[in-house]
């Protein structure tokens, strides 16, 4: 609200030659609408575009005060702003919600000016008016799509979080309890590949519907993605919970009895699994609800067939805090980041790609965070920000959410593995252990499906944390050696442990351009040292077809960079596997890199492993590009054994055409 002193109107008038009648007149062909009142707020003047947009006659509307076009949702604080910027005798700018004759609502971007006469005392109010409820609308609909699930019209995940956050907030003002319920539907893959996806959205738009009527007013069951929902039970009484659950539980369980009729004439009978947390008791924000709810939701699935289809969550670990404790506002809710920075943590995923067989079985998870403004940070700008015990904090956080994942993937028919850059430090002392193992079994994934992708660090006892890694190991998580060619890993470090990957850093093609043969013998080296240990092994940073070329012609496994995918949002995964094409043709070499590593690898020994000439993929690259070339290349084959001189004119040339892509 602006309050700065109008100049006079008399003076403006004065200085621009405009008359009265030149004014009117102007004041008629705009179409915003105009007013003008008198010093006591009566209308004297109206244009006909005000008219136009409130319904009303210029006769009904001259002499009256516009308060007429308020009404019963028009907001009193937005009014009240009107009059005190009035009653100052300043500008007035804003928003308002009016009604036009007919009763419509619309929604008015008003601007209310006083006007001065000769001695400074207000004589005049001139407001312009515009009808902006198309603008005001569009943006409800922005607003509604971001925090709803398009198929379903339920909350999504983001609106899920605002409501458990009202939900709790009120609780604790009114010293409530709030039940958070994590469920799905039971054997829903098998029902979804047997009836179709258009007859699975039937189901799952079904389903909300009969949980959604069976709620009470106030209650609100909202859906998290594929077959996943949540149950948000407000304004219960805490000497009465088991009773109001069990009434709520027995509505859902009866609206659920009937079967589901598709438009393909089949009858569904669907049934549901559910595991409940209690505000205070379990938990005293939205992580740690969701936690207890979904370890409870996980006790009934073991109990298949069971009649008890809900449970409540156990009782915290002793040293948790204990019911009558307080909402706190600022803690972590769900994926909400602890501590320094705003925002929600995401983990983001990084296809590994087979380089011979062009299959995907392997994602990497990275954090990523979400600011409120949509905006998304990657690791390098936050991980300043936390302390150690922070970030242990988010890797756990992350690894809840990538297994998650994996669990909805395998649901979804897909046996996707996933792997996470973990420091040493978060396997010394504590319970980590047990914590991963705990994450697994709430998810319900099988330890093989999960890679700790060890990073290096001179700050911590390695003995201490290689005994928590071996244990992992024994129980059947991956271990992958990140980053190889950087840091501070070594030839002792990689036979310490039992890894079954290592990765080779992307900076490594830092200094192809200059340096292309030095390249070529570190990957080609780091490739046989990982093939001697029996290790796999990933090639990072394979972001054009030549370092693609380079890994294939070396014999590396697995690659990840940017030519496949950047990293993506965990929900595009399944539409992006299925788009999925191998760059070019494996084996095949277009490149002047990737026809250095092939002819560096098959000359580096006494006798030459060039395959026949009509089988090596270097006869179909030198084709057309240099005559001298040709005939050196045809020679090597025709030879039999290595040609010193020719292998290095052609190695000399290829380092050339090399310098030259840069």
């Amino acid at each position: 609200m602006t309050t700065n002193n109008p100049p006079q109107a008399s003076t403006l008038l004065t200085q621009t030659g405009v008359s009265d009648a030149l004014l009117a007149q102007a004041l008629e062909t705009v179409s915003e609408g105009s007013l003008i009142t008198d010093a006591e707020r009566n209308t004297i003047y109206c244009n006909s575009a005000f008219t136009d947009i409130t319904g009303y006659r210029a006769d009904e509307i001259l002499g009256t005060n516009c308060k007429f076009l308020q009404g019963p949702d028009t907001s009193l604080d937005e009014v009240q702003r009107i009059r005190d910027a009035l009653s100052e005798g300043g500008v007035f700018q804003g928003t308002i919600l009016n009604y036009r004759k007919d009763g419509s609502p619309f929604w008015n971007h008003l601007t209310i000016t006083a006007l001065r006469d000769a001695d400074g005392r207000v004589s005049n109010f001139v407001s312009v008016q515009r009808d902006v409820s198309e603008i005001m609308e569009e943006r409800e609909r922005l607003s509604y799509e971001a925090s709803h699930d398009a198929l379903t019209g339920l909350p999504n995940r983001a609106g899920t979080r605002r409501l458990v956050r009202q939900a709790l907030q009120h609780a604790t003002e009114r010293g409530e309890a709030v039940a958070i319920g994590t469920f799905d539907i039971d054997n829903f893959k098998q029902i979804n590949d047997a009836h179709g996806h258009p007859g699975g959205d039937e189901i799952l738009i079904e389903f909300a519907r009969r949980v959604s009527g069976a709620l009470r007013r106030g209650d609100h069951v909202t859906r998290a993605g594929g077959d996943e929902f949540a149950l948000i039970l407000s304004d219960l009484d805490p000497a009465r919970v088991p009773q109001q659950l069990a009434e709520v539980m027995r509505r859902i369980r009866s609206a659920l009895a009937p079967p589901i009729v598709l438009e393909s004439g089949a009858e569904v009978l669907v049934t549901s699994s559910m595991g409940v947390a209690l505000f205070p008791d379990d938990g005293i924000n939205i992580r740690s609800l969701y936690v207890a709810a979904d370890r409870a939701l996980y006790r009934v699935k073991e109990r298949r067939g069971s009649e008890d289809w809900w449970e409540l969550a156990t009782p915290r670990p002793e040293g948790t805090p204990q019911a009558g404790g307080e909402f706190d506002a600022d803690r972590p809710h769900s994926e909400d980041l602890p501590y320094p920075v705003e925002g929600e943590l995401i983990m983001f995923m990084q296809p590994i790609v087979d380089l011979q067989t062009g299959e995907v079985t392997q994602f990497e998870a990275l954090a990523r965070i979400r600011r409120p403004d949509g905006s998304i940070m990657l690791p390098e700008q936050f991980i300043a920000h936390y302390t150690q015990q922070q970030l242990r904090e988010l890797f756990w956080i992350g690894l809840h959410q990538s297994l998650h994942w994996v669990a909805r993937w395998q649901k979804q028919g897909r046996d996707l593995n996933v792997s996470l850059n973990v420091p040493p430090e978060l396997f010394v002392g504590g319970d980590s252990v047990q914590l991963v193992v705990d994450a697994l079994q709430l998810a319900g994934v099988d330890s093989r499906h999960l890679s700790l992708e060890l990073l290096e660090s001179r700050e911590v006892d390695l003995l201490a944390s290689d005994a928590a890694v071996n244990e992992l190991v024994r129980l059947g998580v991956k271990l992958h050696l990140d980053d190889i060619s950087s840091g501070y890993s070594t030839l002792k470090r990689v036979a310490e442990l039992p890894f079954d990957v290592i990765k080779i850093d992307r900076h490594i093609f830092d200094s192809v351009r200059t340096r292309a043969l030095q390249v070529i013998t570190v990957l080609a080296a780091i490739t046989k040292l990982g093939e001697d240990f029996g290790y796999g092994v990933t090639v990072e940073g394979i972001e054009t077809q030549e370092r693609l070329e380079v890994s294939v012609a070396l014999g590396a496994h697995f690659g990840q960079g940017f030519l496949f995918a950047r990293a993506m949002p965990p929900e595009e995964v399944d539409s992006w596997i299925d788009q999925f094409q191998m760059p070019g043709k494996v084996g095949e070499i277009t490149t002047a890199l990737g026809a250095l590593a092939y002819h560096w690898k098959c000359t580096r020994t006494g006798e030459v492993l060039h395959p026949p000439r009509h089988e090596c993929p270097l006869t179909a690259y030198f084709e057309g590009l240099d005559p001298e070339m040709v005939a050196l290349h045809d020679g090597l084959h025709r030879s039999g054994k290595r040609a010193t001189g020719a292998v290095a004119l052609i190695t000399s040339w290829l380092l050339g055409e090399v310098s030259r892509r840069d």
